[in-house]
């Protein structure tokens, strides 16, 4: 059995039309009213997609604030609320995208990485194949995969090569969130200067400790390899 023909994904795969750029900055409110939206501006990302395209992703404006320093959520009230207000929303208003959330992510991966390979190359495709694989008897899912695991020396070249990857979307995620800027980062003009202070001080700090662990001989990662994952320009 194909993933595609289950029915689960049949049901999540129904087409919604999607603001792919929904953040922030493109959401313009009334001066006398914050409630009343005005207008919603860049809308040439937006097209017609399965419902479980955009099922993972939550606007700046519905998801926890992150502690750049720990990488956690600290408790914050009107961070919490907007997100709970977000949710409820999407039950009531878009219900084939809160299903699409609902459902074990386990199942959607592969189909949203398969297209993303020029970008995040083939490791995280090739691992949402691994894990979907190893847990298709346990997802309810029919038959068996038609991917086969890979054998040991693959398994472990792949590893490496994970690693490499996830460590590069953990640094730009806490990126974004230091540089209030998005993951092509877009920064405003007013903030520009700024912004490129904050950019080399994080960049500067990180050198500063890969070359502290080079010294004690607990190195995970070379300069070199933090300047290949670097996700924005260095001057």
């Amino acid at each position: 059995m194909f993933l595609s023909e289950d029915p689960r994904i049949r049901e999540t795969a129904a087409p919604i039309l999607y603001h792919a750029d929904l953040h922030k900055r493109n959401v313009f409110v009334s001066d006398d009213d914050p409630t009343i939206i005005t207008d919603l501006i860049d809308w040439q990302s937006s097209s017609i997609e399965p419902a479980f395209e955009y099922a993972d992703e939550t606007p700046d404006f519905g998801a926890p604030i992150l502690d750049v320093s720990s990488g956690h959520q600290p408790a914050d009230i009107n961070a919490e609320l907007c997100r709970q207000a977000f949710d409820a929303c999407l039950q009531g208003l878009v219900p084939r995208l809160a299903a699409a959330r609902a459902l074990d992510d386990n199942l959607l991966r592969p189909f949203r990485y398969c297209h993303r390979t020029w970008s995040d190359g083939a490791v995280a495709f090739r691992q949402e194949l691994i894990e979907i694989s190893s847990l298709w008897k346990e997802l309810g899912l029919a038959g068996s995969s038609p991917y086969p695991l890979p054998t040991s020396d693959e398994f472990l070249i792949h590893q490496k090569e994970l690693e490499t990857f996830v460590t590069a979307q953990h640094l730009k995620q806490r990126l974004t969130s230091l540089l209030d800027t998005t993951s092509d980062g877009w920064i405003p003009i007013h903030l520009w200067e700024d912004s490129q202070v904050a950019h080399k001080e994080a960049f500067d700090k990180l050198v500063r400790a890969v070359r502290n662990a080079e010294n004690t001989g607990d190195q995970s990662m070379s300069e070199e390899d933090l300047k290949k994952i670097w996700p924005f320009d260095i001057r």
